[in-house]
């Protein structure tokens, strides 16, 4: 008859425990994560890779940190005739995400170089990010350009110019 070795057993069981209490955590983390990426308007994905995207605030930008720059707003044509940031060029995000916005993109950039101009940086804006971070990350993949988000969009735009800073 064989027994089994008392401190051999507790051993599995805290290894079984420690592996149900990581496997609890990373649930509840990635449960975390997908609340905030739902209540900021993307999908997880393009939430975790936002992390990553380059951003400008309205000071900054008021500031003139980024020169020359073409300012692209992705929202709805219908939000566009009501508001927009004077010097803005529409290119709704489902055009963007549609592949034909990526080339119309290009084409404004192009038209915006001037003879030994640097490249322009382009500043993504929408109400206030979601859409703009979703262009971001399909631009980036498909264009070699200079983008930025505006952090807050339109929303700070007019916060800030607003309040006359």
């Amino acid at each position: 008859m064989s027994k089994s070795n008392p401190d051999r057993r507790s051993e599995k069981q805290v290894w079984r425990y420690l592996v149900v209490a990581l496997l609890c955590i990373l649930g509840l983390s990635m449960g975390a994560m997908a609340v905030v990426a739902k209540s900021t308007r993307l999908d997880l994905w393009t939430y975790l890779n936002s992390r990553t995207h380059k951003t400008i605030t309205v000071q900054e930008l008021q500031q003139g940190l980024v020169e020359p720059l073409v300012l692209i707003d992705v929202r709805s044509p219908q939000e566009y005739a009501e508001d927009h940031i004077l010097g803005s060029v529409l290119v709704p995000i489902d055009e963007i995400e549609s592949g034909d916005g990526v080339q119309q993109i290009q084409a404004i950039v192009e038209q915006s170089l001037g003879a030994g101009q640097p490249q322009p940086t382009v500043v993504l804006y929408c109400r206030t990010g979601p859409r703009s971070h979703r262009a971001y990350a399909k631009l980036s993949k498909a264009a070699d350009f200079n983008f930025v988000v505006l952090e807050g969009g339109i929303t700070a735009w007019r916060e800030t110019v607003q309040a006359g800073l």
